[in-house]
């Protein structure tokens, strides 16, 4: 059994940013094969509105925007590389801005953008969940082998207790999500499961204080 405390919960929306997740974005088309087998915008949408409703701390973690001026890595990785040459997430522009429809709302804390692929990578995520008295985190967002699962590592490294919901994630292919999803994330988060199962479990947070489901 795991249980939810209401008042030392955060779901953490990982790049819900338009190169990702809009029919526009630079990268939908590689995403889009595992993003609709898992329904992934409507799960996302679902996972916000449960979340909002029952009063649990929704905070974002956005990815590192393109500046054409600024100072690249001393050491680029391969993602890192690519990104900076294809303008991912440019900065001001449409594939750099929220979702229109995941996008945070006014009262919702925005962390820094994450240079790498954790989120709490050189930003203040971490000091920010820590001064609301957060212990627990419930993971979102994209993309599943990259940095949710990085996020989930350190997360679990900071000493938090972290849920990934295995539908409200995905990747480029069917491989690198699967992979994660089946072999490494249950190797490092205490729990994976559905957004249903999440659902199911706020709903019983609001009425009871807490959230549990049988696991």
């Amino acid at each position: 059994m795991t249980a939810f405390p209401a008042d030392a919960t955060a779901v953490v929306v990982i790049d819900p940013l338009n190169d990702f997740v809009s029919r526009r974005g630079k990268g939908w088309l590689l995403l889009r094969p595992v993003a609709l087998r898992v329904d992934l915008i409507a799960n996302l949408r679902r996972v916000l509105t449960a979340t909002r409703r029952s009063g649990v701390l929704v905070v974002y973690a956005p990815h590192h925007r393109y500046h054409p001026n600024e100072n690249q890595p001393r050491f680029p990785n391969p993602s890192q590389f690519l990104g900076r040459r294809n303008r991912f997430f440019h900065a001001g522009r449409h594939g750099g801005k929220f979702h229109s429809e995941l996008a945070p709302e006014a009262a919702e804390f925005v962390a820094c953008e994450h240079p790498v692929s954790s989120a709490f990578g050189g930003t203040d995520l971490d000091p920010h969940l820590h001064g609301a008295g957060i212990t627990h985190i419930v993971i979102c967002g994209l993309l599943t082998n990259t940095c949710v699962e990085s996020t989930v590592r350190q997360g679990v490294d900071l000493g938090y207790h972290v849920t990934v919901l295995r539908d409200a994630v995905a990747s480029w292919s069917h491989r690198d999500h699967d992979a994660a999803i089946e072999g490494t994330l249950p190797l490092v988060a205490h729990r994976l499961m559905t957004v249903a199962e999440f659902e199911r479990a706020i709903e019983t947070m609001r009425e009871g204080g807490h959230a549990s489901a049988s696991g």
